[in-house]
């Protein structure tokens, strides 16, 4: 946008949403269902996130008041979580290809 290339500002994941950080890793229903199985996966430890967060603010409070050990797992998890929706959305865009959920997990 800073360089005015035309460019899409619709989430290329749900196609319903302007594609803001916000929306993509915590609020897009494709995002969601990522955050459901991962919480699924680690049995609840990774809960999907809720509304009124930032990014940061979501990663703060989500490892608040964890012990050292269970802290450093959940950090992983979330971030290796946001890291593969960015990839989806990545691979989405710039290749055309479209994994699902669970995939993406």
């Amino acid at each position: 946008m800073a360089r005015q290339w035309r460019c899409n500002l619709v989430c290329k994941l749900c196609n319903s949403e302007q594609e803001t950080t916000y929306h993509l890793i915590l609020h897009c229903s494709f995002a969601r269902n990522v955050w459901t199985k991962m919480a699924e996966w680690t049995q609840n430890l990774v809960q999907q996130p809720t509304d009124g967060f930032e990014v940061m603010d979501w990663l703060k409070k989500e490892l608040a008041q964890l012990p050292k050990k269970d802290r450093r797992l959940k950090a992983t998890l979330l971030i290796y979580g946001s890291w593969n929706i960015w990839k989806e959305r990545n691979s989405g865009i710039f290749e055309q290809k479209q994994m699902s959920p669970g995939e993406v997990l």
